[in-house]
């Protein structure tokens, strides 16, 4: 409100010193011009007197009675002083101080006195310097008593406009300030660390600053705990999951040292001469295959993986995966197809996506009956610069209750299998900066590797 007065002033003391200097000079010009004109006009009748060397015409004429005038000589054309109101001039020669030489001063004026075309002298005429400040002063008194009438008016309205601004300004203001400083108290917020607040008068600008630094501190001090929180929680869930997946590796050996157990007490009973004892020989190499599988896979899901991006040939690469697995599809009679542009390229680490694509290959192939069983892979550009790479069969599918699940460690739908499979994918997909997602479709099974647009793209 202060700074709006303070222009509001600053305006109206421009436009006074303006409005009083152009006065001033309209004055002062009007006057001039006034004189100017009366010598012109004393120099058109002095020209017959002086013609017919009239002196009392011409004594009359330097006899002005004019408040605004000083004083009038009149000159011969040889500047000798024919008329002036001092008889102590005439027959000499004109004055310095009346000479033309002086009358571009604001208060000296001159004119020919001319006949035919010829100049008989000259009219000089001296102007009233002090009635013409009076005069001027007096009109200027008139105009300074209406500026001040029109400063207190602007005065008003200023201060009027000043209080409308500032209620404009400050009401909103006032009342983001009372939402914030109410806000904490509706969140529920511990004012345990609550500094203290500031005098509730003052600027409201100050006061709505305030607000927003202790907002911050509060919003740092919540998500430091929210960060803390989250860390816990994560290392809960770390825990969780170290939980169910020794819990599960522990049910795994558990079974297979049963079977190995009851094959070796079998073998030590009956000897070499048992019957089948080529049974529980498998036996025992199956269940030793299991167990190493299954610590590889542990294995393979506990190493951290670190991506290598390349420019990748992406049709080139899921040849190779089909490759790598033809005979367990020729095993099984599936039929692999394979939908994918020649010039698809992307930045990504081969080795970890075929990885991936390996495993999503060899769950498909498990899940695939021994007749019409069908695979197929697919990539394709999606969005601006997002790949997609999608892996289907026609098996018959994940149970709607795996659905949730089934990307966890040790979550499978096989009977016999390790179920790091899927965890793996989503590992080797976090390291891209990517996901895997599960479709749901009328029937089979579909995956989709989803790697993220900052991956460049060309086809």
């Amino acid at each position: 409100m202060t700074f709006v007065l303070l222009l509001v002033a600053l305006i109206y003391l421009s436009i006074s010193i303006f409005l009083y200097t152009s006065v001033r000079n309209d004055l002062t010009n009007q006057v001039q011009t006034e004189l100017l004109r009366l010598t012109e006009t004393l120099a058109s009748s002095a020209a017959d007197p002086l013609l017919l060397k009239d002196g009392g015409k011409l004594g009359k004429l330097a006899e002005l009675h004019n408040p605004l005038v000083q004083t009038v000589v009149i000159t011969n054309s040889r500047n000798v002083v024919v008329a002036s109101p001092d008889i102590r001039q005439l027959g000499q020669t004109l004055p310095s101080y009346l000479s033309r030489a002086n009358a571009h001063q604001a208060d000296h004026f001159a004119a020919p006195i001319l006949a035919g075309g010829n100049q008989l002298g000259s009219v000089y005429l001296q102007g009233n310097q002090k009635h013409i400040n009076r005069l001027v002063n007096r009109r200027l008194d008139r105009t300074t008593s209406r500026l001040i009438v029109l400063g207190l008016i602007t005065t008003l309205l200023g201060l009027l406009g000043a209080y409308l601004v500032s209620l404009a300004m400050t009401r909103p203001v006032l009342r983001l300030l009372d939402e914030i400083e109410s806000m904490e108290d509706r969140l529920g917020l511990d004012k345990k660390f609550t500094l203290v607040r500031p005098p509730q008068s003052g600027d409201e600008l100050y006061r709505l600053e305030w607000a927003f630094r202790f907002t911050e501190q509060r919003l740092r001090e919540h998500l430091l705990e929210l960060r803390q929180l989250h860390q816990r929680q994560q290392a809960m869930q770390c825990m969780v999951t170290i939980g169910e997946m020794s819990a599960q590796v522990a049910h795994e050996i558990r079974n297979a040292l049963s079977s190995l157990r009851g094959a070796a007490r079998y073998l030590v009973r009956y000897g070499q001469g048992a019957d089948n004892q080529g049974d529980f020989i498998r036996i025992i190499e199956e269940e030793v295959q299991r167990l190493y599988d299954m610590t590889q896979g542990f294995l393979d899901f506990g190493r951290p993986y670190a991506a290598i991006p390349v420019d990748t040939q992406i049709r080139h690469l899921l040849e190779r995966c089909l490759t790598r697995h033809r005979a367990d599809l020729e095993t099984k009679t599936i039929l692999a197809t394979l939908d994918c542009p020649a010039s698809l390229h992307a930045i990504l680490d081969p080795s970890l996506i075929e990885q991936a694509l390996s495993n999503l290959i060899l769950n498909a192939i498990d899940a695939l009956p021994m007749q019409d069983g069908e695979l197929h892979l697919a990539a394709e550009k999606s969005g601006l610069a997002q790949l997609d790479i999608m892996v289907s069969d026609n098996g018959l599918g994940i149970p709607p209750e795996k659905r949730a699940t089934i990307f966890k460690p040790y979550v499978t739908t096989k009977t016999k299998g390790s179920g790091l499979g899927l965890a793996v994918v989503t590992k080797i997909m976090m390291v891209h900066d990517g996901s895997v997602e599960l479709c749901e479709t009328h029937s089979g099974t579909r995956f989709i590797l989803h790697l993220p647009g900052k991956l460049p793209l060309s086809s």
